[in-house]
């Protein structure tokens, strides 16, 4: 990899692949305050990797080995990790189950492996993300901010966690996730996330269906109340599927919908 800077702009090559991009050190996102570990065993690369993150505001701490990854690991935890797989003493993808295991933070495969196996394999093991190093450096860049901003949240949705009572419902916004009382789970697409989030935040009260249907953007239509309709009964079979448990929406001829058991919306999703 080489960087270098040619009239405002920025030279990425990675691979033999070159890509010309505008510099993101100014876009206003502040990096500062999050630790980012590359390990890479290619001293070249690994070094311009690591200038490129601090120009654009990243605290970043380069390791070329397995080994030297663990020591680091005991002076100070990252808020993500960017991982070669194929290290001189190491395997990426049992370092990637280690910081799974033992961290909350991110974690990008940076790799000249690519196939679906690959990308399967890393997924598997606990990366957020699969890269392969023809990625252009604002790739990579752009890929570290939504897991360093689900950093950023985490202490302050435990805190939050902390507060939610034993028998409350959580949807967690930021996964996708409605979890039960009992910690099982369903993933949910995006309009099933909006129609829980907007029923719970209802407290209990009932939302007519023109007031869901407006709330996700859509024009109150009998189509588009149809559309709900079918949206909550499949949801509603989803949790039964994947969690064996009704979700406590109720149904009311005249008055809509309303989630009457306890329940918490976590964390915020990111932006489309």
């Amino acid at each position: 990899m080489e960087i270098r800077k040619r009239e405002g702009l920025w030279m990425n090559e990675i691979g033999g692949l070159t890509q010309l991009f505008l510099g993101d050190v100014r876009s206003g996102w502040n990096a500062m305050t999050h630790c980012v570990y590359v390990v890479e065993d290619n001293t070249d690369l690994n070094k311009d990797l690591c200038e490129y993150l601090e120009m654009c505001g990243f605290d970043v701490v380069g390791c070329e080995t397995g080994a030297a990854f663990y020591r680091a690991l005991d002076a100070r935890k990252p808020d993500a990790v960017i991982l070669d797989i194929m290290l001189p003493d190491a395997d990426g993808y049992e370092l990637a189950q280690h910081v799974r295991k033992m961290i909350d933070c991110g974690i990008m495969m940076l790799t000249s492996l690519s196939g679906m196996n690959n990308h399967l394999t890393g997924y598997k093991s606990g990366a957020d993300v699969y890269l392969t190093k023809d990625s252009p450096l604002s790739v990579i860049e752009a890929a570290l901010k939504p897991l360093l901003r689900r950093a950023s949240r985490s202490d302050s949705d435990t805190a939050a966690e902390t507060q939610i009572s034993e028998d409350s419902w959580v949807l967690d916004m930021l996964n996708w996730k409605l979890r039960n009382p009992e910690g099982n789970e369903a993933t949910l697409t995006a309009t099933e996330r909006t129609i829980v989030k907007l029923l719970i935040e209802a407290n209990g009260a009932w939302l007519t269906r023109p007031e869901i249907v407006e709330a996700l953007g859509k024009a109150d239509t009998a189509e588009n109340c149809r559309n709900l309709d079918t949206a909550i009964r499949r949801v509603r079979q989803k949790i039964m599927k994947d969690i064996g448990e009704e979700l406590p929406v109720r149904t009311a001829y005249g008055r809509g919908y309303a989630f009457t058991s306890p329940a918490a919306v976590l964390g915020e999703a990111e932006a489309s």
